[in-house]
């Protein structure tokens, strides 16, 4: 893949994030609290981490750590 392809790839990812209105949250790690990773609200799944900062290495389900929604 050439240089031009990767940055009009980027591009276009970039437009479709801004365009479908997604919002990016953070991991963090399960043990230390650190902030770990970033991931956009469309993502689903199951990843292993490494925390930078307590070394241990994480499989994460993606939807047990989202954000709850609260209603007042």
């Amino acid at each position: 893949m050439t240089t031009e392809a990767m940055y009009k790839y980027l591009s276009i990812s970039s437009m479709e994030i801004d365009a479908a209105g997604l919002n990016e949250r953070f991991i963090k790690c399960p043990k230390c609290n650190y902030k770990v990773q970033s991931v956009y609200s469309d993502c689903t799944g199951h990843m292993n981490i490494k925390c930078p900062k307590c070394k241990r290495i994480f499989a994460i389900n993606l939807a047990y750590f989202r954000t709850a929604k609260r209603y007042f």
